[in-house]
């Protein structure tokens, strides 16, 4: 029964299996926005593909525990596989064939035989001279004196084992990632400090308390003349303990501390903001500044009467930022006066019969930080690198074997040179031609 289980955890077919199933995975998980709101889902694929969506964690794919099973299951076939195979690749490794005599050289690929008019000693202090100048040469138990055998490229037969242990690394990170890592919102209105996350995906309605705190000191944001967001940054302290440290945050420009990276996502107006109005006298044409904290009531010019900011929408139907105030003049009824950020003439275009208008010059916003947490990352990026040397090592390392004997003979020595190589046959053949005429130089034989 243990040996069925082993033989199919360690099967190809398998390995294919959970490859196509994992790219279909990661497709989806590409093209289907992750994280969501489940109005956005059921907007765009109705009830029943929402609730199929939901059923299968399809918003949070990488997340999913379906997911974290397949990798589980790949990492489980592609270990067994490489463990049942290395013995083989390693006893290959080891080897070295014997050379008994002269027939051996007829079986190789490559293999060519001459005689030179040199003394046997001779000829083999130069050939050993020559072969140690081009690699390390091996000795092989049972092949006599007058044998040299020389291999390079030797650890291309790892290349296979590097580049699998690459994937199991990357695999190892992605899996910590998927059952350690979370991503969330936090929010910050200007002046504010918080440490709570507010978690996406499978997690969402869930907090995370960071051990350390964040405050937006200022929020700034730029507009392009159409009225769209040019530039936003917000302005960070960060308190962890007794240290500090003040930073700016801004699109594609995060912040990463202790495992944590803080992305410039979103902005708005503050739950509870505080408003700059300017305020136009329209007899005199006098201006001035007024500042107005949300739900307090603040003196209009000459105390004329009191001003108060009772709500703030961060969008009215599509006309960006508006804010309702409660004007009350001394003996007078109280009065609504709603006002655009992004139309400062409205007030003055439709409230008739009054001394002042105001426009709205600034507020209180708040700043949206998308915060990641990833402890796989370094593990998938260490991956990545095994997975490199392992491609290098596997298609530009040529493993190679050359052979040389050597006999007396009436002329003076008898050699023959023979090679083999498992991959990038036609560049050895190169390589061997030109070592057999490099020894025929040596040994005074010519070309």
């Amino acid at each position: 029964m243990v040996k069925k289980i082993i033989g199919f955890l360690k099967s190809v077919r398998l390995a294919i299996f959970l490859l196509i199933l994992l790219a279909i995975a990661c497709i989806i998980g590409t093209l289907l926005p992750q994280n969501q709101p489940s109005q956005v889902y059921v907007a765009q694929f109705g009830q029943v593909g929402a609730r199929f969506i939901k059923s299968f964690c399809l918003y949070d794919l990488y997340h999913a525990p379906w997911f974290q099973v397949l990798l589980i299951i790949f990492t489980i076939n592609l270990l067994i596989c490489s463990l049942d195979r290395f013995p083989k690749t390693w006893r290959i490794l080891k080897h070295a064939k014997e050379v008994k005599d002269k027939s051996f050289f007829h079986h190789l690929p490559l293999s060519d035989q001459f005689e030179c008019n040199i003394a046997f000693e001779q000829a083999k202090g130069k050939i050993s001279a020559f072969l140690k100048g081009k690699g390390q040469l091996s000795k092989v138990p049972g092949n006599p004196e007058h044998v040299f055998f020389l291999k390079k490229g030797q650890i291309s037969l790892l290349g296979p084992y590097i580049l699998h242990a690459g994937i199991l690394v990357i695999l190892l990170g992605g899996l910590i990632t998927s059952m350690k890592g979370f991503s969330g919102m936090m929010i910050i209105p200007e002046g504010g400090r918080t440490n709570t996350i507010f978690l996406q995906g499978r997690r969402h309605h869930q907090v995370y308390n960071l051990p350390f705190s964040l405050e937006c000191e200022k929020f700034v944001v730029e507009y392009y003349e159409n009225g769209r967001p040019k530039e936003y940054r917000s302005y960070i302290k960060l308190i962890d303990g007794k240290k500090t440290l003040k930073t700016t945050i801004k699109v594609n420009s995060p912040l990463d501390y202790k495992g944590f990276r803080f992305y410039q996502a979103s902005f708005g107006v503050a739950q509870e903001p505080t408003i700059l109005l300017e305020v136009k006298d329209k007899k005199t044409g006098k201006s001035f500044e007024l500042k107005v904290p949300f739900r307090k009531p603040v003196p209009l010019p000459n105390k004329d009467g009191v001003i108060e900011l009772a709500q703030a929408v961060g969008d009215f139907r599509n006309l960006g930022p508006a804010f309702l105030l409660l004007l009350k003049k001394n003996g007078g009824k109280e009065r609504q006066v709603l006002l655009f950020s992004n139309f400062p003439e409205f007030d003055a275009m439709h409230r008739k019969g009054s001394n002042y208008f105001f426009v709205v010059k600034d507020f209180t916003h708040y700043t949206g930080l998308e915060v990641k947490k990833d402890p796989g990352v370094w593990i998938v990026w260490a991956g990545c690198l095994i997975l490199v040397g392992g491609l290098m090592i596997t298609f530009f390392i040529v493993p190679r074997s050359f052979w040389v004997m050597i006999e007396p003979s009436r002329k003076g020595s008898k050699i023959w040179v023979g090679g083999m190589a498992h991959k990038r046959k036609q560049a050895f053949r190169d390589m061997f031609e030109e070592w057999t005429k490099e020894i025929k130089e040596v040994v005074g034989c010519g070309t």
